[in-house]
């Protein structure tokens, strides 16, 4: 009988500043993880704004928070324009797609699989041949997650969090992993998100949870301080896999070089 794997474990890397000149391709085992600094982009939101469709302009007037609107208007155009630079599409002509799990994807560009994760004042957008799925978090000090452990993780997973030096750092290491591999399946949080494996290691996933024969990996990854993430993708630990973070360039200049 056949079965599949997840993998998780902890990936060591850093970001480094992304310039046009290295180009936008995508080998079938590359993934690119793009950062974004939110406040760094706040005085550009005007002239990022432009990328956005009437639709996506309603969108931001539905926020009740400025800061929430204004955070939109950057991390969604941004992911456009990266779309539009993997696709050599001209911007205008980016429109996002939604699955039933409102999943965004790219209708014309199948083969282009992305994910986006936003937290305060962080935004993350990762780029892929493969299915992949991001999530990251601010660790909160004053976020009470002690009556959520039962919910949410299962009783090993639980003596792990409790028993941890660093609770706080344990318990969002766990949540981002299992946010990741149900945003990289094209699930919502629902009742299945308890039985999503999340410790080290390599388990036996459950065809009810997945619907498929596909293998797994989770990798968790620093991102700032007090922030952590996780990507999820498709394939075993033995397959290849080149997985780069980039620092999304501050310079309006050098964002318009993407689509030229």
């Amino acid at each position: 009988m056949k079965t599949s794997k997840l993998s998780i474990s902890f990936l060591e890397i850093k970001g480094v500043d992304f310039s046009p000149e290295k180009g936008y391709s995508l080998d079938s085992d590359d993934i690119v993880i793009y950062t974004i600094y939110l406040p760094n982009f706040m005085d550009m939101k005007s002239d990022l704004s432009q990328f956005l469709n009437s639709i996506e302009l309603k969108r931001v007037k539905r926020y009740y928070k400025e800061i929430d609107k204004d955070r939109f208007i950057i991390y969604r155009s941004i992911l456009k324009l990266i779309l539009a630079a993997y696709t050599k599409l001209n911007i205008k002509n980016i429109y996002l797609d939604y699955d039933f799990n409102k999943k965004p994807y790219l209708a014309s560009h199948p083969w282009l699989h992305f994910n986006i994760s936003h937290s305060e004042d962080f935004a993350t957008i990762a780029v892929s041949r493969k299915k992949v799925g991001l999530d990251i978090e601010y660790m909160s000090k004053d976020f009470n997650f002690t009556s959520m452990l039962p919910d949410v993780f299962n009783d090993d997973e639980t003596k792990i969090i409790e028993n941890a030096n660093d609770k706080k750092n344990t318990f969002y290491t766990l949540w981002t992993r299992k946010e990741a591999f149900v945003k990289a399946l094209g699930k919502g949080i629902d009742e299945d998100f308890k039985y999503i494996p999340c410790l080290d290691g390599e388990h036996n996933l459950d065809f009810s949870l997945i619907k498929n024969s596909q293998n797994w990996q989770v990798r968790s990854f620093d991102l700032a301080d007090d922030y952590l993430g996780a990507i999820a993708f498709e394939g075993l630990p033995t397959t290849s896999v080149n997985i780069n973070l980039y620092n999304v360039s501050q310079n309006i200049f050098s964002l318009l070089e993407m689509v030229k």
